[in-house]
């Protein structure tokens, strides 16, 4: 906990420095992750991450935050399904700069919960060591909740969930259509005719 302080006392800009020195020491040395190349094969697909030893995490991470269809009894789809984990390597978005962190705080999480890296963790094994390391560096909640945004912004996370999607509204329907009065007109009296 004495070590956490530390990055609380950072200025932003002292942080993001510390932030893109680690994510380039990730780049680096690539044995810092851990991650080897048969390491993360009980994911069905990457989600769209390039597959290197980043984009295995991140789709592991993805796949812990919305398991996906091959972890689920139902079927019903997840992070990875509907392609979450790209959103992370999108060079668009704010999140690529940070890849190589996210992946060295949940490997040293991953460390010190299982002594493995995060990819090489069973799934009950990952869920512990991502509460531990969300419940610890607030940060990572940002993480999670751009995880369960590409969920849930598509459109299959959101059939998942009973949303429809976008309709026509009430014009097909008989009892509400557009094309007859939806009430009689009433007297001066405040009577029907």
């Amino acid at each position: 906990m004495k070590k956490l302080a530390v990055f609380r006392e950072l200025s932003r800009r002292e942080f993001i420095r510390v932030a893109t020195l680690a994510a380039g020491a990730a780049a680096i040395l690539p044995s810092v992750s851990g991650c080897g190349s048969d390491v993360g094969a009980e994911l069905p697909t990457l989600g769209g991450a390039p597959d290197t030893p980043e984009g295995r995490a991140i789709a592991a991470f993805c796949d812990t935050v919305v398991p996906g269809k091959h972890r689920d009894p139902e079927g019903v789809v997840g992070a990875i399904d509907v392609g979450a984990p790209a959103l992370f390597f999108d060079p668009e978005l704010p999140a690529l700069p940070y890849v190589g962190l996210l992946v060295l705080l949940l490997d040293a999480y991953a460390n010190r919960a299982h002594q493995k890296p995060f990819v090489a963790l069973v799934p009950a094994e990952r869920d512990d060591a991502l509460a531990l390391a969300v419940a610890e560096v607030e940060l990572l909640d940002f993480a999670v909740q751009l995880a369960k945004l590409a969920f849930y912004s598509s459109a299959p996370g959101a059939s998942a969930l009973g949303y429809p999607g976008a309709n026509v509204g009430y014009v097909h329907d008989a009892d509400f259509s557009y094309g007859r009065a939806m009430s009689a007109e009433l007297t001066p009296d405040g009577n029907l005719d």
